[in-house]
C-alpha cells in the first residue's frame, strides 16, 4: 500500500500481477546505468558503478520507474508524471526492484507453496507431478516422454532467453485437466489464454518444473554411471 496527497494506492505482489504484466513490464527498456547496477555481482563492482552515477542517470531511472508504476500500481498515470524523479525512484525500489530483478533474471523472488492445481476459466489444471526419461520410469514419474522434451526446450528457453510467450506455453504444456493427453494445438491456444494467470501460478510452475528437471538429471547421472560400471565390469 502506498500513501500520496492522503490517499491509498495498491502495488501488485505476485498475486494480482499478471503473466502478461509481466511480460509487458520486461519490454520496457532499461536504461543502461541501471542494467550496469544489476549485472555488477559483486559489491564492489555495485559500490564502483554507484560512484559514477549521474544526475542525467537519476532522470532517466525516473523514467523507468514511471513506466514500471503504471503498469505494477493503480497510481494515476497523471499524478506519476507530475511526481518528482527521486519519488518515482524512491517508490520502484521500495515497492518494485525486487520483482523486476526476478522477472529479469528467472530467479524468482518467491516462497512456493508446491500447489498440485490451480483453476483457471472454470477448469482445475494440474501441476505435473513426474517425468519420464527415455523408456524407463523413475519411480513415481509418469508423464510422457514427448511431454517432457516439449517442456524441456520451452524451460531452456525461457532460462537462457526468456522470449515473451515460453512462460506461457510452459505452463500450457505441462498443466492439464486430471488425465488429458497433451495435444500441441490444445497447449498454443491456452499458452494465449494464460498470459491472465498470476505470476504466483507461473512460479509455482517454474519451480516444479526446475525440481522435476533437476530430478532427471541426477536420474540420468546414475542411469549412465550404472552403464559404464556394467561396460567396465564386463572388460575387467
Amino acid at each position: 500500500m502506498i500513501e500520496i496527497n492522503d490517499k491509498q494506492y495498491h502495488v501488485k505482489d505476485w498475486d494480482t500481477l499478471t503473466i502478461s504484466e509481466a511480460e509487458q513490464l520486461t519490454d520496457i527498456e532499461i536504461p543502461e546505468k541501471l542494467k550496469e547496477l544489476y549485472t555488477a555481482g559483486t559489491k564492489e563492482k555495485f559500490e564502483e558503478v554507484q560512484k559514477t552515477m549521474t544526475v542525467e542517470n537519476e532522470i532517466d531511472f525516473g523514467k523507468y520507474s514511471g513506466e514500471v508504476l503504471k503498469i505494477m500500481s493503480d497510481i494515476p498515470d497523471d499524478l506519476i508524471k507530475y511526481m518528482q524523479y527521486h519519488d518515482r525512484n524512491d517508490l520502484y525500489e521500495y515497492h518494485c526492484r525486487d520483482k523486476i530483478i526476478s522477472l529479469l533474471g528467472a530467479m524468482p523472488n518467491y516462497e512456493p507453496e508446491k500447489i498440485e492445481s490451480f483453476e483457471f476459466a472454470g477448469e482445475t489444471f494440474i501441476l505435473p507431478k513426474s517425468l519420464k526419461i527415455f523408456d524407463k520410469y523413475i519411480p513415481g514419474h509418469s508423464e510422457k516422454s514427448l511431454t517432457f522434451v516439449e517442456g524441456q526446450a520451452l524451460f531452456k528457453a525461457y532460462a537462457e532467453s526468456q522470449e515473451k510467450g515460453n512462460l506461457k506455453m510452459l505452463i500450457a504444456v505441462y498443466c492439464r485437466p486430471e488425465g488429458e493427453e497433451y495435444d500441441e494445438q490444445k497447449a498454443i491456444a491456452r499458452s494465449g489464454q494464460f498470459g491472465e494467470l498470476p505470476m504466483s501460478v507461473a512460479w509455482e510452475v517454474f519451480f516444479c518444473i526446475t525440481e522435476l528437471l533437476n530430478t532427471s538429471v541426477t536420474t540420468i547421472n546414475t542411469y549412465y554411471q550404472g552403464a559404464m560400471k556394467k561396460a567396465s565390469d564386463c572388460l575387467s
